[in-house]
């Protein structure tokens, strides 16, 4: 059995264009998955010509029996649903398998039960799902899912950088689309914090200091610090807003930039995530940043360093793609 991973682009810019896409196409590679580049047509009449053209092209090197990868979301609905119907054309009784990375139902389909219909009845045209975690599996059950789901836990992270010296007595520091974290406008902690990312506002409290934007290759050198807080929305009280809530259910690429850096992390409760963390000892799970003074109060010496030593050793394992492998391993 050869096993693929599906390279989708858009003309010449590649899809991924997120780091998480990436990063499990070169762990992938780096493991024996062979490569399949599909571009996406610009225009609507070329999709319309073209599209099984080029799935009959590229699906060339497949053979029954085969397992080919596809990352989700992709380009274009239309082209994935052409994927599907060359595929049965074609006759190839081979496995599907998509690795999920947002789920629209959960965040900007919300309200829109036509739209989160066809997400779902997309997604079980694969023979397995590899979702974030078990919180998001369960939603993807009770709405319609009848096919095998996988959960992945936590997303790796290729970092090839140094892991930074973590320290207590260092800043806390966050990464991210600034303008979708405007609780930090009233983030009054003791400890200074580093900011990195786009969009920032122009009135932040005296304690916060904004470092400009990094590319994610090169942001884990600048990650200089304590803990790497992970929260949205405009409260310090809980995540708010469309991507606050959606917290509930996905993993946050920014928890494993943080983890693969040698950051042990600060997360919300609520947040899907949180029970992994709490699990493992790699931070601080936290009800609301109101309270974050005094809850930083409490760690110990013994208790932080014991973090640091987990950071350490799941970094290890984020960095060379465990996650991934680990749940491809399962279905093959």
């Amino acid at each position: 059995m050869n096993k693929f991973i599906l390279d989708v682009r858009h003309g010449q810019a590649n899809t991924a264009g997120v780091k998480a896409k990436q990063d499990i196409t070169q762990i992938l590679t780096k493991n024996g998955y062979k490569e399949l580049s599909f571009a996406v047509r610009d225009t609507k009449i070329a999709k319309l010509i073209m599209t099984g053209h080029d799935w009959s092209k590229t699906l060339k090197r497949v053979n029954t029996g085969d397992m080919v990868v596809l990352q989700y979301p992709m380009y274009s609905r239309f082209a994935g649903n052409i994927f599907f119907k060359t595929v049965k054309k074609l006759n190839l009784q081979i496995t599907k398998v998509a690795v999920i990375h947002d789920i629209e139902a959960l965040r900007l389909y919300k309200d829109d039960d036509k739209k989160i219909a066809e997400e779902l009845n997309f997604l079980n045209q694969f023979d397995t799902l590899i979702v974030h975690n078990e919180k998001m599996m369960k939603w993807l059950l009770d709405n319609g899912i009848k096919i095998n789901m996988i959960s992945l836990e936590i997303f790796d992270y290729v970092n090839s950088n140094p892991m930074i010296a973590a320290s207590f007595e260092k800043p806390l520091v966050f990464a991210g689309n600034l303008k979708k974290s405007s609780f930090l406008e009233e983030f009054e902690v003791k400890k200074r914090t580093e900011l990195f990312g786009i969009e920032p506002s122009e009135k932040y409290p005296d304690n916060i200091h904004y470092n400009g934007v990094k590319t994610p290759e090169e942001l884990p050198k600048f990650l200089d610090g304590s803990f790497g807080l992970v929260w949205d929305g405009e409260s310090l009280e809980t995540n708010t807003g469309i991507y606050g809530e959606y917290t509930r259910y996905n993993n946050p690429h920014k928890v494993s930039l943080y983890l693969s850096s040698g950051l042990p992390v600060i997360v919300w409760k609520e947040a899907a995530i949180a029970s992994f963390i709490q699990n493992n000892k790699l931070g601080i799970v936290i009800e609301n940043l109101g309270d974050i003074d005094n809850t930083l109060n409490r760690v110990t010496k013994v208790q932080y360093n014991e973090m640091k030593n987990n950071v350490e050793e799941i970094s290890k394992r984020l960095r060379t793609g465990q996650s991934i492998l680990n749940a491809l391993k399962r279905i093959v």
